[in-house]
């Protein structure tokens, strides 16, 4: 039976949060569904965080949604991570699903190559169509 996925859509700002530190928010969505919503900067000292993030969502859901509107700032060093996450889901027969960032976090998916092995969608409806799960995920968005 299909289900709504969904982030939050709108996240406070958060002003306790350190500039340049990142920030990991999980949250169970639908049954077997968990959203990971990052906000601040992710690089080769704060992705540990994330990866420690991920495999507590792995755990616990099927499908993790791994939600990047909110970073900052992304350095090559920690790509890895998350396509690390990917190829265990696959692995696993789960998915990770990114909901794509702002522009200079997409270009470092597109420099290093990531982009052509990771699933990232758009919640923008004015895009062009999403893969499957996200249409329920944008759905939610629209309401």
């Amino acid at each position: 039976m299909p289900y709504a996925l969904a982030c939050p859509d709108s996240i406070a700002p958060r002003p306790w949060v350190v500039p340049g530190a990142l920030e990991c928010l999980c949250r169970e969505r639908g049954p077997d569904a968990v959203c990971v919503h990052v906000a601040g900067a992710l690089d080769l000292a704060t992705s540990p965080l994330l990866a420690q993030t991920l495999r507590s969502a792995e755990l616990r859901a099927r499908r993790v949604v791994l939600d990047l509107r909110e970073l900052t700032f992304m350095d090559p060093s920690s790509v890895h991570v998350i396509v690390d996450a990917s190829v265990r889901a696959r692995r696993v027969k789960r998915q990770l699903i990114l909901v794509r960032g702002p522009s200079q976090v997409d270009r470092v998916f597109t420099l290093t190559g990531a982009a052509n092995v990771l699933e990232i969608s758009d919640l923008d409806p004015t895009e062009p169509p999403a893969p499957v799960p996200f249409r329920e995920l944008q759905n939610d968005y629209a309401a």
